[in-house]
């Protein structure tokens, strides 16, 4: 019988926390190595950017814990 991905998914939710994460990475990583050379020109051109705004003083960064709360008040 073949897998759904509801049921791959099912699966991985009960792995432990560790475990999520390491196929969290993995499926993470297999997306980025289909991304077009392009758009990662792309997205490390928006990277440099970014650190030379941090880097002249025109942008400043947040803490991880800022970041991290800013990114759960999005999460419902």
């Amino acid at each position: 019988m073949k897998a759904t991905l509801d049921d791959v998914a099912n699966a991985a939710l009960k792995l432990p926390a560790d475990d999520k994460a390491l196929l969290a990475e993995k499926i993470v990583q297999s997306l980025v190595s289909e991304v077009p050379p392009e758009v990662k020109r792309l997205q490390l051109a928006e990277v440099m950017r970014r650190r030379q705004e941090i880097l002249s003083g025109k942008a400043q960064g947040i803490s991880l814990a800022q970041a991290v709360r800013e990114i759960q008040a999005l999460v419902p």
